[in-house]
């Protein structure tokens, strides 16, 4: 029985151990937008539910410059990319998640294109990938699963964007905390 107690406590301290240590969903160390250089990746998060029991999204951002340096992450002179990953399934645990969830990936801006954005967000399911991506003299492109969404938009959607995650009235503290530091959030 004592082998027994101790063969279960080592147990519960490795499976604590493993969400205690930050792990990476899956995003790529870098990204190289269209007719853009490659982009390291500046910091990673993970949206969480039901006080972490299922994962909604990661986001990533991508850019030369530290998360921590406003002016050269909003210099128009600059490439910059921010990559979400869908990691939400209807059927995580067997937990109804909330189904408007994907509303909060869509930042403040003008009424129509809000509009156009929670429209085209509204289908996103586990494993779709969105991809924001700015190079100076080609403006913003928008990507769902490689299919261009929006192209050659001004770099203001960008910072809009940059802004939802990184701004002063961010998604989340907890995310915005995580992709300054550049761990990936537990």
């Amino acid at each position: 029985m004592p082998q027994l107690l101790g063969t279960l406590a080592l147990g519960v301290l490795m499976s604590a151990s493993l969400l205690l240590t930050p792990q990476s969903a899956g995003q790529p160390r870098t990204v190289t937008p269209e007719n853009g250089p490659s982009l390291p990746r500046a910091g990673e998060a993970t949206r969480h539910e039901l006080l972490g029991a299922v994962d909604l999204y990661s986001v990533a951002i991508y850019a030369d410059a530290p998360l921590t340096d406003a002016a050269r992450l909003r210099s128009p002179d600059r490439s910059k990319a921010v990559r979400l990953v869908v990691l939400s399934d209807d059927h995580d645990l067997g937990i109804r998640v909330r189904t408007d969830w994907w509303r909060e990936l869509v930042p403040r801006l003008q009424p129509d294109a809000m509009a156009q954005l929670q429209s085209t967000f509204s289908t996103l399911r586990h494993g779709d990938v969105l991809l924001v991506e700015y190079v100076p003299g080609r403006g913003t492109r928008l990507r769902v699963n490689q299919i261009v969404a929006a192209s050659r938009a001004s770099h203001d959607l960008m910072l809009a964007f940059l802004d939802h995650w990184l701004g002063q009235r961010p998604v989340s503290e907890d995310m915005k905390a995580a992709l300054i530091s550049g761990q990936p959030m537990q």
